[in-house]
């Protein structure tokens, strides 16, 4: 179909205008849109691209968020919901994917209950015979792994659907594996890894989420947690572990696993612009088999997480913001009525209203409240879980994506942070909407799990990319002395490049792909990468 419309509001030409708007619901985009478009444009006649009513429902939500001096605003704004801040797909929220999340301990939580329960299943695998009634209480435990499901997969039930999670209408099976003293030991982490494995066809386990850390700094080869992870993504689950939070820290277990997909940090600075985007300060590194870590990265700060219910410091933010909101005299009266849930100090009770404000911004700040129910929080803990939530968006708009295929797809439609190292962002920052176009856009290929694969009988190479633009692929290397014109690779149906080649030697060989002779790109399906010198990553061909 030609592009022959034209849009009135931006001028481009497209197949198609949108002419149907909802007199009531669609009142505020009109409006947005009229500003752009020309004095005499009605909607029903002259129309408007998706792509202008895209913008004009992007720059709503952002007139919803903007500041207006409260004290949980960071930048100008409220605190973003993590699907604004990540332009995530709106139409696909992981609905019939289930995600198992292996965490410090669980919280039956509104976000994840209500109006519907989701949680599949919620387990002590420290003390399996533990009724379910234990998560009906909050513990010390139950903090974290509250916070990384409902960043998750929370559908916003506490904040009217203002904090929902990317995923937010996925299944959920919850494994706890802090024990009665508090501590979590890689050998429950197995445990647990061992447990959905198991049970993975019962619950339709999809995506596991490891926002946990193993003891030791080892091989992935000697290491039981990290076999756990290779098993769990050859039974067809997708593994996706946080990076840590020490830039000068070791990959530990599971993180360290090349069958996991391992997140590292970005700071977006709470805001949608992309120039002042940079690094959280996550771990990376090569790890002990020489694999560079992280993958990928995601928001790590200034991300909507829950407080936990029933606990002392909701009940302090929820008093904090009922106080905070009375005007004039009755400030006075409603701290007097809600300051034994705080920790202001009663002297305060004398001071004007000023202070009183002061007083609580500061606190507010501190503790980083957003609102009666949730708090900013930052660590790859929640990077993690904003990546599995895409992964469920990618599931639910093609089943059938096996763990190699998201792997790959995520990390070539991931964007890289310029100016910053590559050696912490690895393949960049995860985008949403262009891994589910990918993910749902064509017929699904079946590729080798990791390349390229060596033929040693016919003493043959083969190499495999999928790229749905590229008119032309070249493979070089130090094989050939990099020449961008010796090896070329075949276009087959759907994007996916292919080609057959003869090796001499054994050896250790470093390559990459020539995309339309500009773009050089690493072999997004090969595991072992090694940094090339400009700023970039080579793939290694081993040859034995």
């Amino acid at each position: 179909m030609e592009k022959n419309l034209k849009c009135p509001i931006c001028g481009e030409r497209h197949e198609r205008l949108v002419h149907q708007f909802h007199q009531d619901v669609d009142a505020p985009i009109v409006s947005i849109l009229a500003e752009e478009a020309p004095a005499n444009w009605q909607p029903a006649v002259g129309g408007a691209c998706t792509r202008c009513i895209d913008q004009a429902q992007l720059e709503l939500q952002l007139k919803a968020l903007a500041g207006s001096g409260d004290p949980a605003e960071v930048n100008g704004y409220k605190i973003l919901p993590t699907p604004t801040r990540l332009m995530a797909v709106p139409d696909l929220t992981g609905k019939g994917v289930t995600i198992c999340f292996i965490d410090s301990g669980f919280y039956f939580h509104p976000d994840l209950i209500y109006p519907k329960n989701r949680i599949l299943k919620i387990l002590d695998i420290t003390k399996p015979d533990r009724g379910e009634d234990y998560f009906s209480q909050p513990h010390n435990s139950s903090w974290h792994g509250t916070m990384t499901s409902v960043v998750c997969a929370g559908n916003g039930f506490l904040s009217n659907g203002m904090y929902r999670g990317i995923a937010s209408e996925a299944n959920l099976v919850l494994l706890k594996v802090t024990d009665d003293e508090g501590k979590i030991h890689e050998e429950n982490i197995t445990k647990a890894l061992e447990w959905a494995i198991e049970n993975r066809k019962e619950y339709g386990i999809k995506i596991i989420n490891l926002s946990v850390t193993g003891d030791d700094n080892v091989s992935h080869e000697k290491n039981k947690l990290d076999r756990a992870v290779e098993k769990a993504v050859k039974k067809g689950i997708s593994v996706v572990a946080a990076a840590g939070n020490a830039p000068n820290a070791p990959i530990l277990p599971p993180a360290n696993s090349p069958h996991a997909i391992t997140v590292g940090g970005l700071d977006d600075r709470n805001t949608l612009d992309p120039l002042l985007n940079t690094l959280y300060h996550s771990t990376f590194g090569k790890t002990i088999d020489q694999f560079q870590k992280p993958d990928i990265i995601a928001p790590a700060i200034w991300v909507a997480a829950p407080i936990l219910p029933k606990t002392k410091e909701q009940r302090e933010a929820e008093a904090f913001f009922n106080i905070y909101q009375a005007g004039g005299k009755a400030i006075h009266a409603v701290l007097a009525n809600l300051i034994r849930r705080t920790s202001l100090d009663i002297g305060l009770l004398s001071q004007d209203e000023g202070k009183i404000r002061e007083a609580i911004e500061k606190l507010i700040g501190e503790r980083k409240y957003i609102s009666p129910h949730y708090q900013h929080a930052d660590g790859t803990s929640f990077a993690a879980p904003i990546v599995c939530s895409v992964i469920a968006q990618m599931l639910e708009a093609n089943p059938a994506l096996d763990p190699y295929t998201i792997r790959e797809i995520l990390f070539v439609t991931a964007r890289k942070l310029p100016g910053e190292d590559a050696e912490r962002q690895g393949w960049g920052v995860i985008r949403p909407e262009h891994a589910v176009q990918m993910a749902s856009g064509k017929k699904l290929q079946v590729y080798p799990d990791i390349t390229p694969v060596i033929d040693y009988r016919n003493m043959e190479v083969s190499f495999y990319l999928h790229h749905d633009v590229a008119k032309e692929v070249v493979v070089a290397g130090d094989f050939n002395d990099w020449d961008e014109m010796d090896l070329p690779l075949e276009m087959a149906e759907g994007g996916k490049w292919e080609a057959k080649f003869s090796f001499g030697q054994k050896g250790v060989y470093r390559y990459k792909f020539l995309v339309n002779k500009s773009d050089w790109i690493n072999d997004p399906r090969n595991l072992f990468q090694e940094e090339d010198g400009f700023n970039g990553f080579n793939s290694k061909l081993i040859i034995f």
